[in-house]
């Protein structure tokens, strides 16, 4: 405690002259003499005791003046620290609108911890005011609990660790500054905004003018290709898991497939469900309920799982085949939160009893929006004889957006039998 105390010390030449008086004083104490505090003592012992008394006596003072001198000599510390010079690494962040982002944590160089942090004014970009874009509340869905990806498996699961609650779709972490963008931002208009803080500690409180911009773009709200794979189309021979021994398998497996049409829409903000239609060439559904279209097999003796990730292992107690469509409901964006394998690719095959195969020559590459012709494409070979080959289809998929879709896709070297 002394150590502390003195190197706390404004002066040390003040403390040394203080000190010494204290230990003169001292001396002054200790050869007070003692009648004139005591009464004549002729006893020899009990002059001793007297005497020893007053020592203690005496260095209890002793202590006292010098601890008073000291912490009267020491200069007081300063409470903390709030610099006018805290920053972002990184002061802009894009968000595409609807989906959930963070931006960097403030740099609050070298302040006194801890520290509140809050946005006082968004502006936009003609720097008008729009607070009140940003503290409208919008239902939004939350964890309660931790997710467990080994044991959260389920809907039921998943929902019972959520709640919905109300708050405005863009917020500031309070300890670390950190700008946090939920689903709410799909309420938002697209555009630039400017964020004023304000950040308070023990010292007080410091504004920072526009020290965060957030770009609200347009994205996907619901990602299939470049973004999670691409769409892929092959044979197998029917009934397996096997391509033709000649090892042509795949029709086309890249970015931009000709074969396949996709067209997805986002029909409404609840529920949160996706339905996908897949048809042939004309327009003609196959039919999931009546098994025209059906988990693919997974290859190798006895392979477990015996089937490839499909959106049912995804959502186990919400998959329904209907005799139109996949439909299924799910929990949370994004969905699915994490990979079972092979990324966030759906694999299924048409038995060959439902289906007629074109015979195509391969495409190194593809363009966009350059589809497959039928018959009179120069890739077109002919027709594939019935009942020898399955058609598989893998499908790229993962929810960012909270909705109902709709998503149909188009086969069109495949024609319903």
């Amino acid at each position: 405690m002394c150590f502390h105390l003195l190197i706390h010390c404004s002066s040390g030449h003040e403390l040394l002259m203080k000190t010494r008086k204290v230990f003169s004083m001292k001396n002054d104490l200790l050869n007070f003499p003692a009648e004139q505090n005591f009464k004549q003592i002729t006893s020899d012992k009990t002059i001793k005791i007297t005497q020893m008394k007053r020592i203690n006596y005496s260095l209890l003072l002793f202590s006292l003046l010098l601890t008073s001198f000291i912490f009267d000599g020491c200069t007081k510390i300063d409470k903390g620290f709030l610099s006018s010079t805290m920053t972002y690494s990184v002061n802009e962040f894009t968000v595409i609108r609807g989906r959930v982002k963070a931006s960097y944590s403030l740099v609050t160089d070298g302040s006194t911890t801890p520290v509140k942090v809050k946005w006082i004014h968004a502006y936009d970009v003609n720097g008008k005011i729009v607070d009140s874009l940003f503290t409208k509340n919008y239902p939004v869905s939350v964890w309660t609990a931790a997710y467990d990806s080994k044991v959260d498996l389920t809907y039921a699961a998943i929902m019972a660790k959520r709640k919905v609650v109300d708050m405005p779709p863009v917020t500031v972490n309070e300890s670390n500054g950190a700008f946090e963008a939920n689903p709410a931002t799909v309420y938002l208009p697209l555009g630039r905004y400017t964020f004023d803080l304000e950040v308070t500690n023990v010292v007080g409180t410091q504004t920072l003018s526009k020290a965060m911009t957030l770009n609200l773009v347009d994205g996907k709200s619901i990602e299939t290709t470049p973004e999670t794979g691409n769409y892929s189309v092959s044979r197998l021979i029917a009934n397996t898991a096997s391509g033709p021994s000649n090892g042509t398998i795949s029709a086309f497996n890249g970015t931009n497939n000709p074969l396949v049409v996709e067209t997805i829409t986002r029909f409404a903000d609840t529920p949160n469900t996706v339905i996908i239609k897949i048809t042939d060439r004309n327009g003609v559904v196959f039919n999931p309920k009546a098994n025209e279209i059906m988990k693919r097999p997974n290859s190798g003796l006895n392979p477990n799982p015996p089937f490839l990730q499909n959106l049912q292992d995804y959502a186990p107690d919400t998959f329904t085949a209907t005799d139109t469509a996949l439909t299924l409901k799910y929990p949370l964006v994004p969905f699915p939160i994490a990979t079972l394998g092979n990324g966030f690719n759906m694999y299924y095959r048409i038995p060959t009893a439902f289906v007629t195969i074109d015979s195509t020559t391969a495409w190194t590459s593809n363009t966009a929006g350059n589809y497959y012709q039928g018959s009179t494409d120069s890739h077109y070979k002919g027709v594939l004889k019935n009942d020898l080959y399955d058609y598989s289809i893998r499908i790229p998929l993962r929810v960012q957006v909270p909705g109902a879709y709709y998503i149909k896709l188009r086969l069109l070297n495949a024609t319903h039998r």
